[in-house]
């Protein structure tokens, strides 16, 4: 008898800690648990919030923004802390956790549409003048720091559904500042070639990236080879026809030459000081004979000079067929005139001598010949 109140009487003592519910009027995330045991509260709570995971929420960075799912960023019901202030509050807020290796995946997906790419200064000749191009700032999503700051926000104020991310400034290389004093073109010049022609064209645009854009400070020298830099294959350069010794022969790098000779006939109508220069072994298509301009790594070099007293822009572009190098810097006044004299020593013997006449404000400036070519080939090279 004893035994059986023993057993009756630790029933009665522990029936309640299994019959525990929620009190009256207890909502969570604005739903009702009031009556319910804790497994039935967990239930309804994951039923009926589940949707909340679904909703999008807003992340900016600077003037862009994404919207993504709470769920596709990592995010999670937290019922346990949701029901543990249940128990001494009435009205509970909705309550996220937020996976960090969730949410770092997303960001570095999310990064290339929060991010923007640097834009530099530049001149263009519009509405029949030059004007400058501002400069803008990059932005580069920080995703690790974002990624933090989602996760600890997205805890702490879980009803928050817009998020300002992280962002890394990116400056541009050139700005307004570097372009002070350019007003003007000084000079343009195109060539045509052909297109079809497919590592010779690859070459030329590789060394093109390199000199577009590329700014000759007053009192500066310009290196076709310090700019362009050496013609590896690693560096983007493919094989195609050089000419050496007045042979065409494969060679890394091919085409390059006419992105010098055009570059070099822009500077050569500008009025700029020639440094050094060399012409081909052989006549070229593409200019006319005693102004191409060659190099070699190595070798020999294509240079001028800046001596207008301010910046030199060089802007250089390919559009179809035609290779067009255009200097743009500060209005000098000066006007130019090319001659070229030849003298055919044989079927495939040519010298010819490169004259300039500088004109200032229409008046000789100066007078003289830039220099002197000598094409020389084998007739079995001849096309």
């Amino acid at each position: 008898m004893k035994f059986l109140s023993l057993v009756a009487l630790l029933t009665i003592s522990s029936a309640p800690a299994f019959a525990q519910t929620y009190a009256k009027g207890t909502r969570v995330g604005g739903v009702s648990i009031a009556g319910l045991s804790q497994a039935a509260a967990t239930r309804r709570l994951k039923r009926q919030l589940a949707p909340r995971l679904e909703h999008k929420i807003t992340l900016a960075s600077g003037t862009k923004a994404v919207y993504r799912r709470r769920r596709d960023l990592g995010f999670s019901l937290d019922v346990g802390q949701m029901l543990a202030h249940a128990k001494k509050d009435k009205v509970v807020s909705i309550a996220f956790r937020v996976d960090a290796h969730v949410v770092g995946r997303a960001m570095k997906r999310i990064a290339p549409e929060l991010s923007t790419k640097p834009r530099d200064a530049r001149p263009i000749y519009f509405r029949r003048r030059v004007q400058i191009r501002p400069e803008i700032i990059g932005k580069k999503l920080n995703f690790s720091t974002s990624a933090a700051r989602l996760r600890i926000l997205g805890a702490k104020n879980p009803t928050q559904t817009r998020f300002s991310l992280a962002e890394t400034a990116i400056k541009p290389k050139t700005t307004r500042a570097d372009l002070k004093g350019i007003n003007a073109i000084l000079s343009t010049y195109t060539t045509r070639f052909n297109p079809g022609n497919i590592k010779r064209t690859l070459n030329m645009r590789v060394a093109l990236r390199h000199i577009d854009g590329k700014i000759v400070a007053r009192g500066q020298t310009f290196s076709l080879n310090d700019t362009v830099g050496e013609r590896t294959q690693a560096r983007g350069f493919r094989t195609a026809i050089i000419f050496e010794d007045g042979k065409k022969k494969p060679g890394i790098g091919g085409g390059v030459s006419q992105i010098t000779g055009t570059l070099f006939n822009a500077a050569l109508e500008a009025g700029l000081p020639i440094v050094t220069y060399r012409t081909h072994s052989r006549p070229v298509a593409y200019i006319s004979l005693g102004r191409d301009a060659t190099v070699a790594w190595g070798g020999f070099d294509n240079k001028w000079k800046n001596d207008t007293g301010a910046p030199i822009f060089i802007s250089y572009k390919i559009k179809g067929d035609r290779l067009t190098a255009t200097l743009f810097g500060k209005r000098t006044g000066r006007t130019t005139k090319i001659r070229v004299t030849s003298k055919h020593l044989g079927p495939r013997d040519i010298k010819a001598n490169l004259y300039r006449v500088i004109y200032k404000n229409g008046k000789v400036q100066k007078s003289g010949k830039v220099g002197s070519s000598h094409y020389n080939w084998k007739a079995d090279d001849a096309d």
